[in-house]
């Protein structure tokens, strides 16, 4: 049974090893799903997609570690996360031409905006939610150097693209899904960029869920 929230007393920290199984929940949350079915994948005889999915959130290199993350916390028990970290390089179309054609688009559309601060995962447990955990977490993550922060969804998430309109993000540009991901997950991804307040980035040219 999920923790129930009565009151909104949310602290916010950086994440730890033992937050990894927490990580890997939300992160499959942000993905749609996505990240589920990559793990399962990866994933060795008698070992679950979520095992594997913890035990790279475990890691202390890659982009999806507990080393990129914050959490939100209540009384204890992890009820939000942003993993991200800064896009100081991007593939080349070499190497983006010989991605997995399901993950080429995220990696397009990751690859229009170097130089910002990418949100990977964004995510807030559903009795945690409609509590400004969302927003105390994009706020949170905000780059001191005045990187323009970016992120992907999909078109699908309604719910979310709101939220992330409300909190200033603007559309950049969209591709469609790639072919073999879970049977629920259609559309587009869209990039979706927010101007840092200190007007710093890069030119007009935004949960990655490749974790």
């Amino acid at each position: 049974m999920g923790v129930l929230l009565t009151t909104p007393n949310i602290t916010l920290r950086d994440a730890t090893p033992s937050d990894a199984p927490a990580l890997a929940r939300l992160a499959n949350m942000a993905g749609e799903g996505l990240p589920a079915q990559l793990w399962a994948e990866m994933a060795e005889p008698g070992q679950s997609a979520f095992e594997v999915g913890t035990a790279r959130a475990a890691r202390t290199e890659g982009a999806f570690s507990w080393c990129n993350a914050r959490v939100a916390t209540w009384n204890g028990a992890v009820v939000g996360a942003a993993i991200f970290y800064d896009l100081t390089e991007v593939p080349s179309a070499h190497d983006i031409s010989t991605m997995p054609p399901l993950l080429r688009p995220l990696v397009e559309l990751e690859a229009e905006v170097p130089d910002t601060r990418y949100l990977n995962v964004l995510a807030v447990m559903p009795q945690a939610r409609r509590r400004g955990v969302a927003r105390r977490l994009i706020n949170d993550i905000r780059d001191p150097e005045g990187r323009d922060l970016t992120l992907i969804v999909a078109s699908g998430n309604r719910s979310a693209r709101a939220c992330y309109t409300g909190e200033g993000f603007d559309e950049v540009t969209r591709r469609p899904m790639g072919p073999g991901g879970p049977p629920d997950l259609k559309g587009d991804w869209i990039l979706m960029r927010r101007r840092s307040e200190m007007g710093i980035g890069t030119e007009d040219v935004i949960s990655s869920v490749q974790a």
